[in-house]
């Protein structure tokens, strides 16, 4: 019977194979072939299929199962991805407002949890939970440092301000420029009731605009400040280009200033400043080689007044200073420079002076001891007249 069953499939092959080759009569020689070759193949579909061994679980039963622990890990997964997004929310928070700055242990000591808690297992739900443990632990303490920083950071940003405006306040802002203070006050009071309301990293945009704002007043108005000094000792002279390239740049400052642009605003005030201390730097330069040249021509006035003999103390004095001048002028410190010839030159005449007024002095005295002298010898001539019985 198992030879009949095999036959059945081959007939019908040959059947197939005669209908599409009609004009070629089949070989029988195959089916001996295949006869002999038979035993091998696998047992027919029509045996009875063996039934699971004892114990083992059938398909069906495997997918319900499946389908139970996918039902049962869903909730914790998705809680685990809550705590790993809370965790990272926390981390970039403490970050932003430089936590690992103010309190760098407490931020490695979460950083620490942070990483631990990516390196955990996850084989079960046991695992899973000790991850969210480790994440929610992570995330308490990213929360702890930013609840102790943000204090010291709103108090920092204040800080900040207050010494920019109070330094303007000094240098008489409002004196000449006091509209300019009402906008960038009015952003601190802002980022201070911002911070007080717990909205932080709104209150993180409005200080860092009113620092900008504070920063762009300081530095256009340190520009003016420039600007009028060189107007009065008239550097400009010196350096007409930049000049006026300072005084258009410093326009453009203002005018994107009053338009709410501050961060062009201080970028065009940065460049106005640099262009006004380009001016004032020739400026003294030009200044301190003037100087240099006038102490030394009242050094040789002095040296002419024999003051380094008559008046040594005061040129001692001058030729010292003299001497550390000419040292800045070759440290390009000309504004130093400048200021410390103008000292020596000074005592170079003082030298000068001291030494012609002694010697006035000094001639002084010898006429007056001369006229002592001759009275003196009139005086002994009238005596020895007397003496010898004279009139």
């Amino acid at each position: 019977m198992k030879l009949f069953r095999y036959f059945i499939p081959i007939a019908a092959v040959f059947i197939l194979s005669s209908l599409s080759c009609k004009t070629t009569p089949p070989d029988p020689q195959p089916v001996v072939h295949i006869e002999e070759e038979a035993e091998p193949v696998s047992a027919p579909v029509s045996e009875p299929v063996t039934a699971p061994a004892s114990g083992s679980v059938s398909i069906a039963e495997s997918v319900s199962e499946s389908t139970q622990v996918t039902e049962q890990t869903q909730p914790l997964q998705e809680e685990l991805n809550t705590a790993i997004s809370r965790a990272g929310e926390a981390r970039t928070r403490a970050q932003d407002f430089d936590g690992s700055s103010y309190f760098p242990s407490d931020w490695e000591a979460a950083e620490e949890q942070y990483t631990l808690a990516g390196q955990l297992l996850q084989n079960n739900d046991n695992d899973v939970r000790g991850v969210i443990d480790a994440y929610t632990a992570s995330a308490n303490s990213f929360d702890s440092v930013f609840n102790l920083t943000i204090p010291l950071y709103a108090q920092a940003r204040e800080d900040e301000i207050m010494t920019l405006r109070e330094y303007l306040i000094e240098q008489g802002i409002k004196q000449y420029y006091p509209e300019y203070l009402t906008p960038a006050d009015n952003a601190a009071l802002l980022a201070l009731d911002q911070f007080e309301a717990e909205d932080y990293y709104s209150a993180r945009e409005s200080a860092a605009g009113a620092l900008t704002m504070f920063n762009t007043i300081t530095i256009a108005y340190e520009a003016l400040l420039k600007k009028w000094e060189i107007d009065e000792r008239d550097f400009l002279l010196y350096d007409m280009d930049n000049y006026e390239l300072a005084g258009e740049t410093l326009t453009e400052a203002i005018d994107a200033y009053n338009t709410g642009d501050f961060t062009q605003a201080l970028s065009k005030a940065e460049e106005a400043n640099s262009y006004y201390g380009a001016v004032l730097s020739a400026g003294w330069a030009g200044y301190a080689d003037i100087r240099s040249m006038q102490a030394a021509s009242e050094r040789q006035a002095a040296l002419d007044t024999r003051a380094d003999i008559g008046a040594r103390e005061y040129f001692e004095i001058a030729d010292s200073s003299n001497a550390i001048a000419l040292e800045l002028l070759e440290e390009q410190k000309y504004e130093d420079a400048a200021k410390v010839f103008h000292y020596a030159e000074a005592m170079y005449v003082i030298a000068s002076m001291s030494s012609v007024e002694r010697r006035r002095t000094a001639a002084a005295a010898i006429m007056e001891a001369n006229e002592r002298i001759q009275a003196s010898d009139t005086t002994a001539l009238e005596a020895e007249t007397i003496i010898e019985g004279g009139p």
